[in-house]
């Protein structure tokens, strides 16, 4: 196992800039009007202060994992993610906001919840577990992800997201450095076009970089516990099974994945493949004299052996279904803590053509 030594992560509020003229590729947010410039400057600033809350106990051999899912975001009130996250870890309260009212700033301190606990794990025992529910946000998601992972030296990361009503739960084999020009969850900020670099010195070799996990065998116990819970109905009679219909590997790159879920897996992804090398993340496409340009991020620990994946939820769990929905993450933890194959990296080709 690797070394539990503390390491200290290099987040700095980037210099500022005279320079107001924004660069091809070289941007990943709008800031042009009041509205979204007052957005970001909140958003780098929160982003900046941010202070892990995991660390993990350097005596302990208990495993270390990071679960995460997201809140609310444009007309999704409800996160399923966000919610199966609370009911797994014990202690994480999903965050109730409502999105503000005019041009008011939608303040990411209060969509963010991060809580360490431990649970059981069949198979494995005492799991350390890092839960966090993330605010919908261009870039401040994934560095939310990378600092609580230098801090905490996941042996694995698990990241949830929504995607459609009813469907089969993805299993997503990669990421893109590739973004859409859609707003995120303040309904404010956007990539100024489609087509926009994530993590901007990445070289367009690595544009797609699969995700690292022992695929086969996460995939086999999942879909034998998603079977067992399939009949299982809630207060409605819905059964979990009509919800969430069957696992997937998806396939990358494709166009329907570049929205926040793939911007905070791609940066966590090649980042934890590049330690000690420094990244700027949101980026202005409009900086002002004497305001932020981004934030530079460097992880100092090497978590390039870390398993890490993105996993598509279907949005419409609720109620007694998302005590499931939890519980099919927690056999996905369980299957990768005590899974046979070593973590590979996600091939396209792998994809069902059914997705």
């Amino acid at each position: 196992m690797r070394s539990r030594a503390f390491l200290l992560i290099s987040c700095l509020l980037a210099a500022c800039s005279d320079d107001t003229e924004s660069q091809d590729n070289d941007v990943i947010v709008r800031t042009r009007t009041e509205q979204e410039w007052n957005q970001y400057v909140a958003n780098v600033e929160f982003a900046s202060a941010y202070q892990p809350t995991c660390f993990g106990d350097p005596f302990s051999t208990r495993p270390r994992v990071i679960v995460t899912g997201f809140g609310r975001f444009l007309e999704n009130k409800e996160n399923a993610t966000g919610r199966m996250v609370s009911r797994l870890v014990p202690g994480l309260v999903y965050p109730e906001t409502e999105a503000p009212e005019g041009d008011a700033v939608d303040d990411p301190a209060a969509q963010t919840r991060v809580t360490l606990s431990t649970i059981d794990v069949e198979g494995v025992g005492p799991v350390d577990v890092c839960g966090m529910i993330l605010p919908v946000f261009w870039d401040v998601a994934a560095i939310l992800v990378l600092k609580e992972s230098e801090s905490f030296l996941p042996d694995f990361v698990l990241m949830n997201g929504i995607a459609g009503s009813r469907q089969p739960m993805w299993i997503e084999l990669g990421s893109v450095n590739e973004a859409v020009s859609l707003p995120d969850g303040s309904g404010t900020l956007a990539p100024i076009e489609s087509g926009t670099k994530l993590v901007n010195e990445a070289p367009e070799e690595d544009r797609a970089r699969g995700l690292v996990l022992s695929w086969t065998d996460v995939r086999t116990r999942v879909e034998a516990a998603r079977a067992d819970l399939a009949p299982e109905r809630d207060a409605d009679g819905l059964a979990f099974g009509e919800v969430l219909q069957g696992v997937r590997f998806a396939t990358f790159p494709r166009s329907s994945n570049t929205y926040l879920c793939n911007n905070t897996t791609y940066a966590v992804n090649y980042l934890f493949d590049h330690p000690g090398q420094t990244f700027r993340l949101l980026e202005p496409s409009d900086p002002r004299e004497g305001g932020p340009t981004g934030v530079d991020m460097k992880l100092g620990a090497d978590l390039s052996k870390s398993p890490r994946v993105f996993v598509h939820w279907a949005k419409d769990l609720s109620g007694e279904h998302l005590d499931r929905g939890a519980s099919l993450m927690k056999e996905i933890v369980a299957a990768q803590l005590t899974a046979t194959a070593e973590p590979t990296r996600g091939d396209p080709a792998m994809g069902d053509a059914d997705l």
